[in-house]
């Protein structure tokens, strides 16, 4: 038999009452709150990454693990087989890294976390960046491997 396309009021106002209390359970507990909290929720501060230190004197010997800012410059010592390392900028696109010394340059641009894991090798000694977090870097350098 095929639906009445008139159904009785009272099933109407049934049937009314049924939608608009699915549509308000639908509305209330889908959005999860968002639709009443119109403010972006902000993203998780990243946490430092182990063994990170400030001070570019590590890296003398070629293994370390660094926070840098633009302008830093990273010297190395005689057992490691690179020029010193300039941090020439930190941005969005990522770490713009340049090793020069006596009569050589290399660059190595926007290094990045989220591109192939950032990695750049010379002579032996990889760089690879870690972590971007706003004006600052986070770089890991070993000999012979990461």
């Amino acid at each position: 038999m095929p639906p009445n396309p008139n159904p009785n009021p009272k099933r109407r106002r049934r049937l009314a009452c049924l939608v608009a209390a699915c549509l308000t359970t639908l509305l209330t507990t889908a959005c999860d709150g968002d639709a009443q909290d119109p403010k972006p929720r902000s993203s998780p501060t990243p946490t430092p990454t182990l063994g990170t230190t400030k001070d570019l004197r590590t890296c003398e010997d070629g293994d370390c693990t660094v926070e840098v800012r633009e302008g830093d410059v990273i010297p190395f010592g005689e057992s490691v087989r690179a020029p010193d390392l300039t941090i020439d900028a930190i941005g969005p696109t990522g770490v713009d890294l340049r090793l020069s010394g006596k009569g050589t340059t290399s660059t190595f641009s926007g290094q990045s976390p989220d591109r192939g894991g950032g990695v750049s090798t010379y002579n032996g000694t990889y760089f690879r960046v870690l972590e971007i977090r706003d004006d600052t870097a986070v770089l890991r350098i070993k000999p012979n491997g990461l």
